[in-house]
């Protein structure tokens, strides 16, 4: 007989034990072990799970009704199944304070921070995660730089108070003092508003700029348009999750999700929907925009920054999800990040 390693076993009691939990309490009736290698994904052979089921009964976990081949649950296997989902909270939060962390040693890089809590949303979910950068019009302007990278480039950097940094690259040629000039009237004019209110603001206040600095003038216009084409940005992760889903018998989910990857114009499109709702959303199959999705279902929720939503976060999976469990680790993430941005911005 092959040996089995004490922990590959623990691991394919725990899963067979919550999937007889999960799937008696959504039909109230036995659960037999056909049920489970067809509908949870048990990639083992039938004879293998009925003797784990038998561990599982001999153990206390389950209980076997003399009418039925199928097992229930006892109230030990319910309490192990509950653990189970505070473990699952219990490591949200572990991962909330890792990411604290990592916020503080990385001296506020907002990006870094949005990048790994797609991954966390990615690794506790085990489908697809993703989160939306801050709204750059919703944001505000905390600092301007600008540097003249070539004889024909000018590279305007904004810094956010939720601490994003955005680049822009425009034509443009200044000389050292007009460009401390044009970066203290920038400065000066658009610190604590908003990025959609700076393209407004920069119209209106070079009419009154000194007219011998005409060349200063059309470069603040230029910064403007800059401003008002900034796009959005999305960090999505674990793509590949969607591999190993048996649901699938083409690779066109995983082809829409690599996409997403490569173009994330559309993708932001779609969930920018979702921006200004205050609760969790869920869309299931041909609910989401695009056809690419009729297969697979989102859950997302807005985040914000402060009293502000700025950005969207969710996961991508297939519509056979539990959806309870993948609404209430969304939840928890966002109210996570808002945690973050009223502690530390």
């Amino acid at each position: 007989m092959r040996h089995i390693a004490l922990e590959v076993l623990k691991e394919r009691k725990t899963k067979v034990l919550n999937a007889v939990i999960h799937r008696y309490i959504r039909t109230g009736k036995p659960v037999g072990s056909s049920v489970l290698i067809k509908e949870y994904n048990i990639s083992l052979s039938p004879s293998a799970v009925r003797n784990l089921m038998a561990e599982l009964e001999k153990n206390g976990y389950l209980a076997h009704p003399h009418t039925s081949a199928g097992r229930i649950p006892t109230d030990k296997g319910y309490r192990s199944y509950v653990d189970s989902l505070v473990k699952l909270q219990s490591y949200a939060i572990e991962e909330e304070e890792r990411i604290k962390r990592e916020y503080v040693r990385k001296h506020n890089a907002i990006e870094d921070i949005l990048s790994e809590t797609s991954r966390v949303l990615s690794g506790l979910s085990q489908y697809t995660g993703f989160v939306m950068t801050p709204k750059a019009q919703y944001d505000k302007i905390k600092n301007i730089e600008l540097v003249q990278i070539s004889e024909e480039d000018l590279l305007v950097i904004l810094l956010t108070q939720s601490g994003m940094v955005k680049h822009k690259k425009i034509k443009a040629c200044l000389a050292c003092g007009q460009l401390g000039i044009l970066r203290n009237f920038l400065n000066e004019k658009l610190r604590g508003i908003s990025v959609a209110q700076a393209n407004r603001k920069i119209v209106s206040e070079i009419k009154s700029f000194r007219q011998n600095e005409s060349e200063i003038l059309k470069i603040a216009e230029k910064i403007s348009d800059a401003f008002y084409n900034i796009q959005d940005d999305i960090y999505i992760d674990g793509t590949s999750n969607v591999v190993a889903i048996p649901d699938f018998s083409d690779f066109e989910p995983i082809k829409l999700l690599i996409k997403f990857n490569e173009d994330k114009e559309k993708f932001i499109e779609v969930i920018n929907k979702d921006f200004n709702s205050g609760r969790i959303n869920v869309k299931i199959g041909s609910e989401n925009a695009l056809d690419g999705l009729k297969d697979l279902s989102m859950i997302t929720t807005a985040y914000k920054n402060k009293e502000h939503v700025v950005g969207v976060l969710g996961i991508i999976g297939p519509k056979r999800m539990e959806y309870e469990k993948m609404m209430s680790l969304v939840n928890h993430i966002s109210e996570m990040l808002n945690r973050l941005f009223k502690e530390m911005i």
